[in-house]
């Protein structure tokens, strides 16, 4: 009766051990992030106001609907957009740019450290220092926002230097 007694007691200590043992790599919140990593990638992305992105990366982590894209290009017959790192929302289009974002368009070249972009309005923004070239002209300024179909551009605190 005593081994029966302790054997109950050793299959009880082994399963509440293996059951902490399992529990242990379970996450916080009960809910498991899947996280898909993609390297040299290629997306076609539309928008409301008919533009249509080709979004190109170094590497693109996919995290529930967030995108993250490293070394990021975004390309439209409106401009060209460039960056180190790119977070985006897939459900709304809205994301954020950093590490020296660069947007092209046939009439101006605007240079920022970060911004945000929102693809299916086609617009970007920021608050930080930007440089813009246009022709001849550098304007430089803190705060800015670009509409892209059709150009245009509002800059806060803006100075030119004329070449």
């Amino acid at each position: 009766m005593l081994r029966s007694l302790v054997f109950s007691l050793l299959i009880i200590f082994l399963a509440f051990t293996v059951r902490m043992y399992i529990d242990s790599f379970a996450t916080d919140s009960g809910q498991e992030e899947m996280v898909n990593l993609l390297e040299g990638v290629t997306i076609k992305a539309y928008s409301r106001t008919g533009i249509e992105w080709t979004i190109r990366g170094k590497s693109l982590e996919v995290v529930g609907k967030d995108v993250k894209l490293y070394e990021a290009e975004l390309f439209s017959t409106e401009a060209n957009i460039k960056a180190v790192q790119a977070y985006i929302d897939r459900s709304t289009g809205e994301g954020m740019l950093t590490e020296g974002v660069e947007v092209k368009s046939e009439d101006i070249t605007a240079k920022t450290q970060s911004a945000y972009i929102n693809l299916n309005e086609g617009k970007i923004w920021g608050e930080g220092n930007v440089q813009i070239l246009q022709g001849e002209n550098l304007i430089r300024g803190k705060g800015f926002e670009i509409t892209l179909k059709p150009l245009k551009v509002i800059i806060n605190r803006a100075r030119t230097d004329i070449r």
